[in-house]
C-alpha cells in the first residue's frame, strides 16, 4: 500500500497540469512546508531531492499535507 502511495504521488507531481502547476505548487508549499522544514531540514533544494525526502517520509507526514499530495493525485483544486 505504502508504495502504491508513494508512486501516486510522484506521479502527481510530475503530472500536475503546467495550467495549475502555480497554484499547485503553492498549495502544497503551504501544507507541506512544515514537513519539509521537520523531515528533510538538512536537504538542499533542487534535482527532485525534496520530493525524494518526502517520498521517503510519507508515513511521517502532517495531515494537511497528505490530504494535500492527495489532492492533488486526485486533481482536486
Amino acid at each position: 500500500m505504502t508504495k502504491r502511495l508513494c508512486l501516486a504521488v510522484a506521479v502527481a507531481l510530475v503530472l500536475v497540469p503546467p495550467v495549475s502547476m502555480a497554484q499547485e505548487a503553492m498549495t502544497l508549499a503551504k501544507a507541506c512546508g512544515h514537513d519539509i522544514d521537520r523531515l528533510c531540514a538538512g536537504v538542499p533544494p533542487g534535482e527532485g531531492r525534496i520530493k525524494a525526502c518526502i517520498k521517503a517520509h510519507i508515513t511521517e507526514l502532517s495531515a494537511p499535507c497528505f490530504d494535500a499530495l492527495l489532492g492533488a493525485v486526485a486533481g482536486e483544486p
